[in-house]
């Protein structure tokens, strides 16, 4: 209780000496406070919790290199919803849009199930919620020209495996995206905090994250093989220049 008390606590200036049992009242009032709060303010991690029951939950396993200067490391990491969302900060449309569509690419890149990230290279539209996933599903970082931003690839994913040659375009398809949507987001950009209106976006853009991971990949997104990745790579990531070396080397003598 006290850790958690701790971590939620808001700091104020008090008198040095305070008595035991004002202190503990205080402790009281503010449990109280906190169990009190609204419950849209838990609302974020109870769709969180759904979202993660949904049968077509993205759930990637990766492999990475074992330091900065390292071998690829034989350790299996494995990559899920709420580790993405806490990457970006909540769980949106956007964020499982991107997800779903990137895992359902790298399977078909990585058909025995386990990601290189220090092999794949990306592009997606310059979305926050687009580029946070791919650069975290796939080691793919902008800084280093591997993760390419294009506006006009809308609700397409490119993915390329550079150990293979093999690129893939996944596309969302046609009806899934609720038409609504984008003018309801539009709208309210425009506008200042239109509560209903906003309550209403909310809704529509659940509606829609739900629904991209409630069916097999295959009847929300179209996936293609292009002949070759469209967009410039920027080479190997510094810390990946050691990734073909073998994992488990003998130390070596300075």
């Amino acid at each position: 209780m006290r850790r958690h008390v701790a971590e939620r606590r808001i700091f104020e200036t008090r008198p040095r000496r305070v008595a035991r049992g004002a202190l503990a009242a205080a402790s009281v009032v503010c449990l109280l406070a906190l169990s009190a709060r609204p419950a849209a303010a838990q609302a974020p991690r109870d769709f969180l919790a759904r979202l993660a029951a949904e049968p077509y939950a993205p759930v990637v396993k990766v492999v990475d290199t074992e330091s900065s200067l390292g071998p690829l490391a034989t350790t299996i990491q494995t990559v899920t919803l709420a580790d993405l969302t806490r990457f970006h900060g909540h769980p949106c449309d956007g964020l499982v849009a991107a997800s779903a569509a990137i895992a359902y690419g790298l399977h078909a890149l990585f058909p025995d199930g386990v990601v290189d990230r220090t092999d794949v290279i990306a592009a997606v539209k310059p979305s926050p919620c687009f580029s946070d996933a791919a650069a975290y599903l796939t080691g793919a970082r902008t800084q280093f020209g591997t993760l390419a931003l294009d506006p006009a690839l809308g609700d397409t994913w490119i993915l390329h495996r550079r150990s293979t040659g093999r690129t893939v375009a996944v596309s969302l398809r046609d009806g899934i995206k609720p038409r609504e949507l984008p003018d309801l987001e539009a709208r309210l950009r425009s506008e200042d905090c239109d509560r209903a209106l906003m309550a209403r976006v909310r809704q529509v853009q659940d509606g829609y994250a739900t629904a991209v991971i409630a069916r097999p990949p295959a009847q929300i997104f179209a996936i293609e093989d292009l002949p070759s990745f469209p967009y410039k790579d920027g080479g190997i990531r510094p810390d990946a220049t050691k990734a073909a070396c073998k994992a488990g080397a003998p130390a070596v003598s300075r």
